[in-house]
């Protein structure tokens, strides 16, 4: 009897195993077990490429933090290789290629760059070619890497928990073109930053849902479009050693979804395949239907590219999976601060072919443009609960939002030089606010409720069709030279995004053609707004406390305008220009709008509008329990209690921290240097420094000019040490200290006053002179002015340009 139980034992087990393992037919077969919480891949097509992409989605909630829900992670062209007992899952080197027909060819640059291999899998059982592995380990690594994200924005040291970590198998399913595998991965440690603290219940232990998605490349019908640095698109860029030597060897092509004519010699034709996203359906309304409507939008840029009923924006289908590579997403993202909006795709590394867009939008997003309003229109009179125009307001900057984060999907990246003719939603727009005479605001069109003509040329370069016989090259190269004779232009983050920056139309959050012009024209409406500012602007039943986050967007709403404004200074007008376009070639900014720049500036920084009206600091008490600072709130020197000087010393701060960017400086004296007429770095220092040592003010007029003369001497004194101010800014930095300390300055500006002084001005004016006194005396730190490095030398040779 003992025999026989034990000749059926082995049956016994292999019969529950039978029943335990289910089988998954797609993409790529698989089988899994969920009793024992295991997953097998079953390989059979070697050495074939596929995409592997990770991503979240679920993620952890905190704008700082990054790694939201639905955040895409790399896409990486892979495929499975056999060595000896295991399968390798390699990434391939694409940066290097040889486009060439010759195998030997491309196998010499294929192994002159390293692979990657991401995994090794043991083969458990081999059956006629198809190898069968166990992949649970290769799932629940933690290939987003959390851990490592979370240490290095030292929010502690983290590491991933396998006995907290498992597979969702809920969330795995297979498909003939795709394989997706979620697990629930943990990571823990010790926690040190209130980032991590602030969204997690237990923030040494952070869970995440994790999905690995392996993808079916596309086929080879699609026809790759050059990249232009004029046509506003993202792109995808290889070196191809089979270049011939007369070209150069890097290859760009722009990042685009695959769209084709259902008749290619109709000049107006539907799609094969039209483009669709989906929005999430956790999206409530009315935000449900701006940002479908929005997202509609581009359809207008597609009809003008020569398609019809091309592109559109509908409801998820109910029990759709938003991580599905088959769905094109707008997704409604909630973090416990407000934050950046971003399209992210996942598109083929060979060709830049989009397969999948996904739009990620901050929903805390909405409410600062309703916070915004809600300073300017101080609807709150007499119980009233709000004002229509706010919501209107939120809802159209809503529609350009959506509009704006599908345009990257699409391929196309910012164009901030759109906003003097509002001629592209991939620009930012700060709301256009109007004031009417009695001071009654308007925002009507505080927001733009289309694409631009931009929007139009970009997508006719990156989609339209050309008839047979027609040149692409020339065709595409037309829309650019067209685009430019009506006065089009495009204009990238790195132009916009740099504080030192020169290009006097590229800017963020900014409006109209001449920033100045509008500088003064948002400090009136500034002033009137702030002058009326009072509990008005407050719902009934909020604390008193709360108009400070109310006051924050009012007193700062011209904090992008002073940047665009400081870029005049030292200004270079330029454009993208390509040898034989129509493009104007680059020229300084003319001094008279300098100088125009340089007054909007300084009249930021008159008493006149950073005293903030007494009024308002009387109103605000300290903070109540459960309603602390925050990020939306100013600093304050003064404890618990609202600081009237913080606002002021913020916009003092910024705006001089603009002016003596060391770039700008540079700029200004060298500017000088070739045409006297434009104002020159002495110039700008010796207007500023005349109305900051004014004497005769009183109260708050003087401790304004405190603040702005200290800031002052501060900046000068960082300028004056700056490794990256040339040599000759920094001599004539050093000067004026000098100056301001002896000669005509200290008898008339610092140690003693004419038209009389009190004893707060005399100990500031004696504070200042200490510390330059302090800084001039001392040996000079040996920081000297960053050399600049020579253009490489040997081996003799420049991309780009053909030589010998």
């Amino acid at each position: 009897m003992k025999i026989h139980l034990l000749l059926l034992f082995p049956l016994l087990i292999l019969t529950h195993l039978s029943f335990s393992l289910k089988s998954s037919e797609g993409f790529i077969n698989m089988q899994t077990d969920e009793d024992k919480g295991k997953i097998f891949l079953e390989i059979d097509d070697l050495e074939k490429e596929f995409l592997y992409v990770n991503s979240l989605p679920a993620g952890i909630g905190s704008n700082d933090l990054g790694m939201d829900r639905g955040q895409l992670g790399n896409t990486r062209v892979v495929e499975f290789r056999k060595a000896g007992n295991k399968i390798l899952l390699v990434h391939k080197n694409l940066d290097f290629r040889a486009e060439s027909d010759n195998e030997d060819e491309r196998k010499a640059v294929q192994d002159a760059f390293a692979e990657s291999v991401l995994w090794g899998f043991e083969i458990q059982e081999n059956s006629d070619g198809k190898y069968k592995v166990d992949a649970t380990s290769f799932f629940l690594q933690d290939a987003h890497q959390i851990a490592e994200k979370l240490g290095n924005q030292n929010q502690g040291t983290y590491k991933l928990e396998s006995s907290r970590s498992a597979l969702n198998f809920e969330n795995t399913k297979n498909f003939p073109q795709n394989t997706e595998v979620e697990a629930y991965i943990t990571v823990t440690g010790t926690p040190k930053g209130s980032h991590i603290r602030s969204v997690t219940p237990s923030p040494e232990a952070v869970t995440v849902r994790q999905r690995h998605s392996f993808i079916e490349l596309p086929d080879e019908n699609y026809k790759p479009r050059k990249f232009d640095p004029r046509a506003g698109y993202f792109s995808i860029s290889y070196m191809d050693f089979a270049t011939p030597i007369n070209q150069s060897t890097e290859k760009r092509f722009i990042s685009r979804h695959r769209l084709e004519k259902k008749n290619p010699e109709q000049e107006r034709s539907e799609a094969v395949e039209p483009i669709i996203y989906y929005l999430d359906r956790g999206t409530p309304e009315p935000i449900r239907s701006a940002l479908i409507e929005g997202g509609n939008w581009w359809n207008d840029a597609f009809e003008a590219a020569g398609f019809q009923n091309a592109f559109r924006v509908e409801l998820l289908p109910e029990g759709a999976d938003p991580m599905d590579v088959r769905y094109n997403m707008i997704q409604w993202v909630h973090r416990s601060t407000r934050g950046w909006s971003y399209g992210a795709s996942v598109r083929d590394p060979r060709t830049g072919e989009i397969i999948k867009g996904h739009v990620t939008l901050g929903s805390l997003r909405v409410r600062q443009d309703y916070l915004i309003a809600q300073g300017l229109l101080q609807p709150f009179e007499q119980g009233a609960e709000y004002d229509s125009g706010m919501l209107h307001m939120a809802l159209d900057r809503l529609r350009q939002l959506s509009a704006h984060e599908i345009g990257h999907t699409l391929g196309l990246s910012h164009n901030y030089a759109a906003s003097p003719n509002m001629s592209s939603v991939m620009d930012y727009p700060y709301p256009q606010i109007d004031m009417e005479s009695n001071g009654k605001i308007d925002l009507s069109n505080a927001y733009d409720q289309a694409i631009g003509n931009w929007d139009k040329v970009a997508i006719r370069y990156g989609y339209a069709q050309f008839g047979e016989g027609k040149d692409e090259e020339i065709e595409l190269d037309k829309i650019l030279i067209d685009a430019a004779e009506e006065g089009l232009e495009f204009i990238a983050d790195m132009d916009a995004r740099h504080p030192g920056g020169s290009h006097p139309r590229a800017h963020l959050w900014d409006n109209q053609e001449n920033p100045a012009e509008e500088l003064s024209r948002l400090l009136t409406i500034r002033k009137r707004k702030l002058e009326d500012f009072g509990l008005n602007a407050l719902q009934e039943g909020r604390p008193v406390a709360s108009l400070e986050e109310v006051l924050v967007p009012l007193y700062l709403m011209h904090r992008y305008q002073i940047e665009a404004a400081s870029k005049l200074l030292g200004g270079v007008d330029y454009t993208y220009q390509v040898k034989g376009d129509n493009q104007k070639s680059q020229s300084r900014v003319e001094g008279s709008m300098q100088r125009q720049a340089l007054d909007a500036l300084l009249a930021t920084l008159s008493p006149e509008h950073l005293v903030l009206p007494g009024h308002i600091a009387d109103l605000i008490p300290p903070r109540p329990m459960g309603f602390g600072r925050s990020r939306e709130t100013f600093s304050s020197r003064n404890a618990l209690n609202f600081d009237p000087a913080a606002p002021a010393e913020n916009v003092a701060k910024m705006t001089l921290g603009f002016l003596f960017h060391p770039a700008r400086a540079n700029r200004l004296y060298q500017q000088h240097l070739s045409d006297n007429s434009l104002p020159s770095f002495q110039e700008t220092v010796d207007k500023l420094t005349n109305q900051f040592f004014e004497s005769g003010k009183e109260g708050w007029a003087q401790e304004i000019n405190m603040i702005n003369s200290r800031i002052l001497v501060e900046e000068l004194i960082s300028l004056a040490k700056s490794s990256e101010a040339s040599a000759s800014v920094r001599a004539i930095t050093r000067k004026k200290l000098e100056d301001l300390y002896s000669g005509e300055y200290k008898s008339r500006q610092i140690t003693k006053r004419q038209g009389g002084s009190n004893y707060a001005q005399e100990a500031h004016d004696n504070y200042l002179a200490s510390h330059i006194h302090h800084f001039l005396s001392q040996p000079e730190e040996l920081t000297p002015t960053k050399p600049l490095d020579i253009p490489a030398g040997a081996p003799i040779g420049q991309d780009d340009i053909f030589c010998w």
